[in-house]
């Protein structure tokens, strides 16, 4: 079953008219942007593609999945079978008057069109389609308005699985076949991963791949801890012909890893960071629990820390003039030149706002 179309005309055109509530357009936009997604009808595709299959806002495949998973609940007790099926009716239609209800809730706002992709469209119109939406919308759009307020619905960390779908059903089958995945990123390293688990930071601000990695062109290497931000790689293959089989003591090391440095900064080694922190850096320090560095020693106004220069780089950086990284050098040097590349731009703001003034009272500057 599918979608009718009023007309052959409209049957044939993969023109869609949509009207979002605010909050799903304002979320579109902001995930579009996060993800690098430039187009909107491609934003819109992918994430229906993604999330109808399991979105409650599917009410036909949603009650399917009900009324087999209560038939499976009740098939070993014994009973009259009148009287199941009764039981079951009774909670299907309970759930069927939820979801109508939630999917007639959403309003509406933002109207716009978008071209529905060939994949999309087949699968709302063609006759032979196991789309059983038309029994509850009276049009796809609504369908599919309905599909996309609830994804806009969703806490971030959840968005972010939908649109990198691919990438995370890659990643279960290679932890739950200990196969190594094939990965690159964005800035175009490949390497081989041999993975741990898929986990998002305390916060639940991002995705994570987490496990051993090394070079792939470079087999030999020693594999060291690593984690990779899902949203940030251009790809994430399977590679069903090479093992990755983690041993129980390097399992135990990762998960000390990430209880000790967070999931964001499984790569690179420890070191001491020597800070000298103002009165307001301390209580800053105090008060920003979120990544926050181990504290080893204070040796009079400096502050010993041990963490990796990328953690102590993510978290002082944003105290400005209240830290001032003494050790490493490298830190040091790499957190100055932001700072004066950072004035250095306002700077050159400044100069361009004074030269127009100057021009504008005919002072050409002089």
């Amino acid at each position: 079953m599918a979608f009718e179309a009023a007309d052959k005309d409209t049957a044939e055109n993969n023109k869609q008219h949509l009207n979002l509530s605010r909050l799903a357009y304002e979320v579109v936009l902001s995930d579009m942007f996060t993800f690098g997604e430039e187009k909107l009808s491609g934003f819109i595709n992918r994430i229906f593609a993604q999330y109808a299959p399991v979105a409650e806002a599917s009410v036909s495949r949603s009650l399917n999945v009900l009324r087999g998973e209560l038939s499976q609940c009740l098939d070993g007790i014994s009973g009259d079978e009148k009287t199941k099926a009764r039981i079951i009716n009774r909670l299907v239609a309970r759930e069927r008057e939820r979801l109508t209800a939630q999917a007639a809730s959403y309003g509406g706002g933002i109207a716009f069109k978008f071209w529905l992709n060939k994949e999309n469209m087949t699968y709302l119109t063609e006759a032979d389609s196991e789309c059983g939406e038309e029994a509850y919308y009276a049009r796809r759009g609504k369908y599919i308005k309905s599909v996309v307020e609830e994804y806009a619905r969703l806490p971030y960390i959840r968005r972010e699985q939908v649109y990198f779908f691919p990438y995370v059903e890659a990643i279960r089958y290679a932890i739950e076949e200990a196969r190594q995945l094939r990965v690159v990123t964005g800035a175009d390293r490949v390497y081989s991963i041999y993975p741990y688990q898929m986990l998002c930071d305390p916060l639940s601000t991002a995705n994570y791949l987490v496990g051993y990695c090394r070079p792939y062109s470079s087999p030999e290497e020693k594999k060291q801890p690593c984690s990779f931000r899902i949203s940030a790689l251009k790809s994430v293959r399977a590679e069903k012909s090479k093992s990755a089989f983690l041993k129980a003591s390097e399992k135990k090391e990762l998960a000390q890893k990430i209880e000790a440095r967070g999931v964001q900064f499984m790569a690179g080694s420890e070191t001491e960071i020597h800070v000298v922190l103002t009165e307001a850096g301390q209580y800053k320090y105090r008060r920003q629990a979120h990544l926050r560095p181990v504290l080893v020693r204070r040796e009079g106004e400096r502050f010993v820390f041990q963490c990796t220069q990328a953690q102590a780089e993510f978290y002082f950086f944003k105290f400005g003039a209240d830290a001032q990284i003494l050790e490493p050098a490298e830190l040091r040097k790499k957190c100055r030149a932001m700072y004066e590349k950072a004035a250095g731009m306002y700077a050159l703001t400044e100069a361009a706002g004074a030269q127009k003034e100057a021009e504008a009272r005919g002072e050409d500057g002089l």
